[in-house]
């Protein structure tokens, strides 16, 4: 995430790649989160057509209550999802989303799903995981990029205006040099034209 910028996309991210079929049982969810402790959740597929995600946070709220891992463990995990997760609306972002626009999408969902993992369709068929938290570790770099942009254009806009300034002054300081010669000039013409006359009426006399 070290070049991010304005315009970078959701397919720039380290996205994660782990999928399940709806008819392996709840034990092999369980198993491949307790491998994998930074996994956010893992994506269904019925017969490699996705059909929803499994959340890391809810299947682990929901193994902690009573009676659940008897209840889930064993049986295909199309059960837990269509017992719990199908109550939640996911998040579906294509690849070329912007992070700016996924994380406002993100920011708008509903409490209850506010913190699960943003599905990234990067082809029709290939379905991605995208962290929440990295997520908002790009959007906040990308913050922090504006910000900085924004800091260097005022910068720049003031040292322009300050050299315009500098420069009216200088071409103000030139005409009022240029101004008093020509003043003065001017100010003697009606004289010398007088004198010029004089002389040319004692000439002529």
């Amino acid at each position: 995430m070290d070049s991010l910028n304005l315009e970078s996309k959701l397919k720039e991210l380290s996205l994660y790649d782990c999928q399940i079929e709806t008819h392996q049982p709840g034990r092999a969810v369980y198993q491949i989160f307790e491998a994998n402790q930074l996994l956010p959740g893992v994506i269904l597929t019925d017969q490699g057509n996705f059909t929803g995600m499994v959340c890391r946070r809810r299947f682990w709220e929901h193994m902690s209550r009573p009676y659940s891992l008897e209840l889930f463990l064993g049986r295909p995990i199309r059960i837990f999802h269509q017992l719990v997760e199908s109550q939640t609306k996911i998040l579906i972002c294509r690849g070329q989303t912007l992070i700016v626009e996924a994380a406002r999408l993100a920011l708008q969902r509903s409490p209850e799903s506010l913190y699960d993992p943003v599905i990234v369709q990067l082809a029709p068929a290939d379905y991605r995981l995208l962290d929440w938290h990295e997520l908002l570790v790009a959007q906040s770099q990308i913050h922090e990029l504006t910000t900085k942009l924004l800091c260097e254009q005022t910068q720049e806009q003031l040292i322009q205006t300050e050299k315009l300034a500098s420069l009216g002054q200088m071409v103000a300081g030139v005409a009022h040099e240029i101004r008093n010669p020509v003043n003065s000039i001017s100010g003697n013409l009606q004289f010398l034209s007088n004198y010029s006359k004089d002389l040319l009426r004692l000439v002529l006399a």
